[in-house]
């Protein structure tokens, strides 16, 4: 005798399993009929009018009903994948690597680009389309960026590897992957602790220099007044500096508002210089302001990551090749 699964229990399954990992049509059906509770003998008997055979129907025409209704959708490849309105968390990183990841397999157009982009941060895969406006900001600037310093090439509308790049594909995309793992865990520790890495970081840099660090430290408190840390250095000539700076540990891009406050924060304390450290990157008009100063200067997660290979603090060469430096993040 067939028994009945109610269509609760069938949409409840089919979320469940898409929720794991994204499914083929018939790679759904049957996870669908394991996750509602079949009998070994229901699962067997695959004859005509049987448990199975009904239930396998009803799974499809809910599949269908779901997916005209917006609740599942389908990739390029023909699996299905369970939409959310939750937006995805896009890191700048993240998306500099896939595009490149992306070039390296063929050349494509900025709208081909784009959806394969979406597909693969999956941004696509959300009701809300905030997470899609992100990436397309942050991936217009990355590829602004990669044409300028001669990284991509742009041809009739058609964006590839540059030669150079794409004889060392494979060394770049491995650079890359490190980068985005290193700003993932600087990410993963918090702004107290970027406080401290950064002014670290600078104090080595400043040596390597040639400076001489007098004190450098994290200032601390919600009454600093956008100052997070401070390196007062002295030259060989007897010069004093002192360089105050700000961090954000954050994956939003920064505003020029926020930087105008901190350079404001500098000034007023009597600062020589200014440091605004982001693990993710600028607003053009906020670029555009620190470009006009000489006192000022803007860090992002790509100096971070080349002043942390530079400086051996946070990424060490072990074996003539990159790597994290686990001891920094304990």
């Amino acid at each position: 005798m067939s028994r009945s699964i109610s269509h609760t229990r069938i949409y409840r399954a089919i979320v469940s399993a898409l929720e794991r990992s994204p499914l083929v049509r018939v790679e759904l059906i049957e996870a669908v009929c394991r996750g509602v509770g079949l009998t070994k003998e229901e699962l067997a008997d695959r004859s005509a009018g049987s448990t199975l055979s009904n239930l396998r129907s009803r799974i499809g025409a809910t599949v269908n009903q779901m997916h005209t209704e917006g609740l599942i959708g389908i990739d390029n490849v023909g699996r299905y994948f369970a939409v959310t309105d939750k937006p995805v968390v896009v890191r700048i990183e993240r998306c500099e690597k896939e595009i490149l990841s992306i070039l390296t397999e063929k050349p494509r157009m900025k709208a081909e680009l784009r959806e394969e982009l979406k597909e693969r941060i999956g941004t696509s895969k959300t009701v809300n389309t905030r997470d899609d406006d992100i990436l397309s900001t942050y991936m217009g600037q990355i590829l602004k960026r990669l044409l300028a310093d001669g990284v991509l090439t742009l041809t009739d509308g058609i964006y590839a590897l540059s030669p150079k790049i794409s004889a060392r594909a494979d060394d770049v995309n491995e650079i890359l992957a490190l980068k985005s793992d290193f700003l993932l865990k600087l990410h993963s520790k918090g702004g107290e602790f970027f406080e401290n890495f950064f002014v670290s970081l600078m104090k080595k840099y400043y040596l390597h220099s040639g400076k001489k660090v007098v004190e450098a430290y994290v200032t601390g408190g919600s009454d600093d007044g956008g100052i997070d840390g401070v390196i007062r250095t002295l030259d060989k000539l007897g010069f004093y500096e002192t360089i105050m700076i700000q961090t954000k540990n954050r994956v939003d891009i920064s505003s020029e508002t926020e930087v105008r406050g901190f350079y404001g924060a500098v000034c007023a304390k009597r600062g020589s210089r200014g440091i605004f450290a982001t693990t993710s990157d600028f607003h053009t008009s906020a670029k555009d302001f620190i470009n006009g100063l000489d006192d000022l200067v803007g860090i992002n997660g790509d100096r971070v990551f080349a002043l942390s290979i530079e400086c051996a603090h946070g990424i060490r060469k072990v074996g003539g090749k990159l790597e994290i430096d686990e001891r920094i993040f304990i």
